[in-house]
């Protein structure tokens, strides 16, 4: 039954995560109708000149829904997982990174926005393991 636990946990980090950032993904595009997904190019040289055209606004957004995709997959992963420490939280931060660092090789972006997403999934997903497990000592 604990193998079952922590094979849940970690795919419900994963699945509810990335289902999470997509959301904020989409609420992004209604708040930027410039960036919505729907208007993202399919041709490799044109992602460039869409992606320089979006202003600071889109592109943070899109570092947000990320962010946020990492913390509720690490708040998920900790709901389910069969123990107290916070490692599971973080492991799920470090798959959100991994898959950052494969979005980041292949959507050309600003240095800056790069950086900044890469550097925020494990520390938010840091952040959303500890609150959990303050929340589930205090249970």
């Amino acid at each position: 039954m604990k193998t079952l636990k922590w094979i849940g946990a970690f795919v419900a980090g994963i699945i509810g995560g990335s289902i999470f950032m997509l959301l904020l993904h989409n609420v992004s595009g209604l708040i930027f109708p410039e960036a919505a997904m729907s208007k993202f190019p399919e041709d490799p040289e044109l992602i460039k000149a869409f992606m320089d055209s979006l202003g600071v606004g889109p592109k943070l957004a899109v570092v947000f829904s990320h962010w946020g995709g990492a913390m509720v997959g690490s708040a998920l992963s900790m709901m389910i997982a069969p123990t107290k420490k916070i490692w599971p939280g973080v492991v799920i931060g470090g798959w959100f990174l991994i898959g950052g660092i494969a979005n980041a090789s292949m959507i050309p972006m600003p240095l800056w926005m790069m950086v900044l997403d890469l550097l925020g999934y494990i520390p938010v997903a840091y952040l959303a393991a500890h609150w959990m497990q303050r929340i589930n000592e205090s249970s």
